[in-house]
């Protein structure tokens, strides 16, 4: 349990850490346009409207996938019981499927 606490403590200390960093070494710029408010982002530049590219919507989707693997798996790491391990070996079968099963859907969108 106390290495549990540590490893909580410790990323917990970290991102704070990160945070204050990036406020310290940010630059301080404000003009017009960031001091408005808006909803939608700037207006846009064109009167037809552009179609998003699907590379960039599946590497936001891949980046969350590994980023909740990473945390599901550093919190088997510390379990020392066979039921564990087996719930993170299922675990890991599910996400190659599903990693899999995103990337043929990625390729067949890509040839299209």
């Amino acid at each position: 349990m106390e290495t549990f606490i540590m490893y909580a403590l410790g990323i917990g200390l970290s991102v704070f850490f990160l945070y204050f960093v990036g406020i310290l070494i940010a630059p301080y710029s404000p003009n017009q346009i960031k001091n408005e408010h808006f909803e939608c982002g700037l207006p846009a530049s064109s009167s037809t409207p552009k179609k998003a590219n699907f590379g960039f919507f599946m590497f936001a989707i891949m980046f969350i996938v590994a980023d909740m693997t990473g945390l599901f798996f550093t919190l088997f790491v510390y379990a020392h019981d066979i039921h564990s391990q087996f719930i993170a070996a299922i675990f890991a079968v599910i996400i190659g499927f599903a990693v899999t099963f995103s990337m043929k859907e990625y390729n067949y969108a890509q040839s299209i």
